[in-house]
């Protein structure tokens, strides 16, 4: 999947809201992001370890994990060798269809399909989903048709399932999409500005929250303070530059936002286990 900083966008065409993707990389990683589409990771083989909203799941082989759209999440680790898909999917496209509003809460719920949880459940939806991964292979006649159907059954059986063990849970929810969008809304000024000084009272106000709310609020949906996240998007930039340019390691700190090539040093070494220039002498 292509990251453009946090938020996964233009992912679908405008008339087919559905993205498959096969991942085989040994030890996969991916870091913190989100999407306006709902995805079901399918762990088809090995391990595969996800955080969502700062919670962590393991998949193992014909696990699956449903991501409503909008939720933080990363890919912390995946096993040596092991197979998964990425099936991304538009909840919000299918409006005006009978009955899409009975389910659409239920695909705002972050969910764990496995034998734990439900085996006929995870059965049914791991057969949904190798035919809809077979259909989009083999890409037959009408196979667009056809993988649409499979995503409104995947849709119904997980929302089928959790009406049946949480009847109430509509009146359960506890995340808000007014403060999921403020959340958003400092990560987005985060990508503009994180070369410059960026302050807790800055990112705060760029919310619309007071500096304890937002601490508070910001730590529940990613599960780590703004300054260690900040710090951690900071290194991510310069991974990118100390790979692709012939700048100094000075330039490069400064380019990312760090205020001195000390701090730079200590920050990068404490979250890759490296300094930067080690970094980018075993990138080559």
């Amino acid at each position: 999947m292509k990251l453009e900083g946090l938020h996964e966008k233009g992912i679908f065409t405008e008339h087919y809201p559905f993205r498959l993707v096969e991942n085989t990389i040994d030890e996969f990683r991916y870091p913190m992001h989100w999407h306006n589409a709902a995805e079901l990771v399918y762990n088809a083989s090995g391990t595969c370890c996800i955080s969502v909203a700062g919670s962590e799941y393991e998949l193992r082989d014909g696990e699956l994990l449903l991501i409503p759209a909008g939720e933080i999440h990363e890919i912390i680790s995946c096993s040596k060798s092991g197979k998964r898909y990425f099936i991304q999917f538009n909840i919000s496209s299918l409006d005006g269809f009978g009955g899409i509003n009975d389910v659409k809460p239920y695909m705002e719920k972050i969910t764990k399909i496995s034998d734990d949880f439900c085996p006929q459940l995870r059965s049914s939806v791991e057969k949904c989903v190798t035919e809809l991964i077979d259909e989009h292979e083999k890409k037959d006649h009408a196979y667009e048709l056809s993988l649409n159907a499979r995503v409104f059954d995947i849709i119904v059986l997980i929302s089928r399932s959790l009406a049946r063990s949480s009847p109430d849970f509509e009146n359960t929810r506890s995340r808000t999409v007014t403060g999921l969008k403020q959340i958003n809304r400092a990560f987005e000024y985060i990508e503009k500005n994180y070369p410059g000084q960026i302050t807790l009272k800055d990112i705060s106000q760029a919310a619309g929250f007071s500096e304890y709310y937002f601490s508070r609020l910001f730590k529940e949906y990613t599960g780590q303070s703004f300054l260690s996240y900040l710090n951690t998007y900071r290194v991510k930039q310069a991974e990118k530059l100390l790979r692709s340019t012939e700048k100094s390691v000075l330039e490069i700190a400064l380019d990312s936002g760090f205020n001195s090539l000390t701090t730079f040093n200590r920050i990068f070494k404490k979250i890759k286990g490296c300094s930067p220039s080690y970094y980018r002498k075993a990138g080559r």
